[in-house]
């Protein structure tokens, strides 16, 4: 136990800062570690990447999930079905679920979903899909729930907030670029989160996912220049937060605001951020919907105990299923010594926050031991800092799919592309607003008749075009990527070539880090 103060030291400098880590103190001193060295980490860390982020067969399989159940909610019961959530967006873990959400009149909500529950009961026995565990939560958010193909399926109602997100997400994503440095980002962290350290999941106290990928658009926003792919994003994401002051601070995608300022939100500091308040606010015009009647019972930003403001709706708090846990009493153990009587209290801070603070803190030292290894041992130190993700799905099998996939350690993969449907989300979006009557955007000229889906339709073509690729003319290219002045540790970066061809079942390059088959003297030997 005697090293345990030195390797502390390394992850700690800052901890005593009455403020969370600003970017800029992440100094190059701090990281000893070089170009090149930067380099072949990320080259493995996107091989790992790889062995967990979507795939063509899971792809493939959920689809087909998706397809049956929207055609059979249409033809059973007439109502649409729209998908949202990560597996839209791309971003989904083979253990992660579908979300899909059905249209329907606010007050046939509890009609509907005891018509779908029973209807998916019967469908048991009849279908090829294998449902089971079909179950109808009647909370005030109504869902069903059950499983197709081993895969976890949530269906609510009338969810237009998570048809917002994903064409946000989606929206950033193009507009960071640099092959999709958000969204693989977000699967690296996800997997981390879920398989490492265990803090992923609202609906047992924890973190969201929505909520994990602001904290993740967060970092990407405001060091953007000195990134050089997902191992520096997840670098990064560790050491900032792993000393955030929660307590006193708050969230939002350009910076820290002071939760005694709410409900202003006007972040502290003059950092520079990639993403302005010009795209954000065009962002929330375009994709934010009005609150439902069920939640507008408070306008302002909810405080709780890990607070996340929603960028398009700012009342909204995303931490708000994190649980602090309470300090416990234990009963007093007394004993006497020669001289006098002692009492010691033991309290024990319990809950879900001081969890995640542990696992931050925890996981940014062992990064930081990873990263400070020799160059012949850092490959599989770092797989073994991502060993759970790996021995779950880096064995040539995926919890998503039958078919066998293909392993980790082989240097090839069959990759899912990335890119998503933007322009289906935002129709599917604007379908979902006319559809419960909400005023038309002002992008439709004054006095047309917006009665007829098909004219709505006709809007949306010309003006969810023009918006979004307008916005991908920003600097977002590897050539561009200096013009924003991002702060933070540099961390040079990577070949301006694809990740998705460096990887397309191909072995990988001489230039790399030992395979996990070249790396077993090593092990021996560490």
């Amino acid at each position: 136990m005697a090293d345990v103060p030195e390797r502390l030291s390394v992850s700690s400098s800052s901890s005593s800062s009455s403020s969370s880590l600003s970017p800029s103190s992440l100094s190059p001193s701090t990281m000893p570690i070089d170009g090149e060295l930067w380099m072949i980490a990320e080259e493995r860390a996107q091989e790992i990447i790889n062995a967990i982020q979507p795939v063509i067969a899971s792809d493939r399989s959920r689809n087909e999930i998706i397809e049956y159940l929207q055609t059979l909610i249409k033809d059973r019961l007439g109502i649409e079905v729209f998908i949202f959530g990560s597996v839209p967006l791309k971003t989904y873990l083979p253990d992660g679920d579908i979300d899909l959400t059905v249209l329907t009149p606010q007050d046939k909500e509890e009609e509907l979903a005891t018509a779908l529950r029973v209807m998916l009961e019967a469908e048991k026995g009849e279908s090829d899909f294998r449902i089971t565990d079909v179950q109808y939560i009647a909370a005030q958010v109504k869902l069903i729930k059950c499983i197709i193909r081993n895969i976890a399926i949530d269906i609510s109602f009338n969810q237009m907030a998570g048809l917002s997100a994903l064409c946000f997400l989606e929206q950033v994503d193009h507009r960071f670029g640099r092959d999709h440095l958000f969204k693989r980002s977000v699967i690296l962290i996800k997997a981390w989160c879920y398989y490492e350290s265990r803090i992923l999941g609202a609906n047992i106290g924890l973190i969201s996912t929505y909520a994990l990928a602001i904290l993740v658009l967060h970092i990407i926003n405001i060091s953007y220049s000195s990134l050089s792919g997902p191992l520096a994003v997840l670098f990064k994401f560790l050491e900032y937060y792993r000393t955030f002051d929660w307590d006193n601070y708050c969230i939002t995608v350009n910076g820290q605001v002071p939760i005694s300022s709410l409900p202003d939100i006007t972040e502290t500091g003059q950092q520079e951020v990639f993403l302005n308040e010009t795209f954000l606010r065009e962002c929330m015009e375009l994709y934010s919907v009005p609150t439902k009647t069920v939640e507008a019972n408070g306008q302002h930003f909810p405080v709780k105990h890990l607070n996340i403001v929603d960028p398009l709706k700012h009342s909204n708090n995303l931490g708000r299923s994190v649980t602090q846990g309470t300090p416990l009493k234990v009963e007093a153990h007394e004993f006497v010594s020669q001289v006098k009587s002692i009492l010691i209290f033991c309290v024990i801070l319990s809950g879900n926050l001081q969890r995640i603070k542990r696992a931050f803190t925890l996981g940014a030292r062992k990064l930081r031991d990873v990263l400070t290894v020799p160059g012949e041992t850092m490959g599989w130190k770092l797989e073994k800092f991502l060993g759970n993700s790996l021995e779950r799905n880096g064995k040539g099998q995926r919890h998503d799919v039958d078919e066998p996939v293909i392993a980790f350690g082989t240097g090839r993969s069959e990759l899912s592309e990335l890119r998503g449907n933007f322009e289906g989300y935002f129709n599917n979006l604007v379908y979902g607003r006319w559809f419960h009557g909400e005023p038309p955007q002002n992008w439709i000229p004054q006095g047309q008749d917006t009665s007829s889906w098909d004219v709505v339709r006709w809007f949306v073509a010309g003006q969810k075009n023009v918006y979004h690729w307008r916005n991908l003319n920003g600097p977002t290219s590897l050539q561009n990527m200096r013009k924003s002045r991002g702060t933070g540790t540099y961390i040079p970066e990577m070949s301006q070539q694809s990740y998705a061809n460096r990887f397309s079942s191909r072995p990988s390059p001489r230039n790399s880090l030992p395979s996990a088959s070249q790396t077993q003297q090593s092990k021996r030997n560490p």
